[in-house]
């Protein structure tokens, strides 16, 4: 089982999706992904995808940390 860890105040996920040819996007609450079906709360519901059909699952960072990034830091190395 591969779960989307919660440890940078992650709490929404934008996850896109094929449907008959389209793309949609949703934003869903929480993100499971188990033998090769995502597992997602879209808007309170329970929804199911196969792993062939998503696009891309973005996370959204509801809490910028003051801590600074790997691309910030890299930045001050070079």
């Amino acid at each position: 089982m591969t779960c989307a860890p919660n440890l940078y105040g992650i709490n929404m996920y934008v996850v896109s999706v094929l449907d008959n040819g389209d793309q949609r996007t949703f934003v869903s609450e929480s993100l499971k992904i188990l033998d090769r079906i995502v597992y997602a709360t879209i808007c309170g519901s329970p929804k199911q995808f196969l792993l062939s059909e998503v696009v891309d699952i973005v996370p959204v960072d509801a809490k910028p940390t003051k801590a600074p990034t790997t691309r910030d830091v890299a930045s001050l190395v070079q």
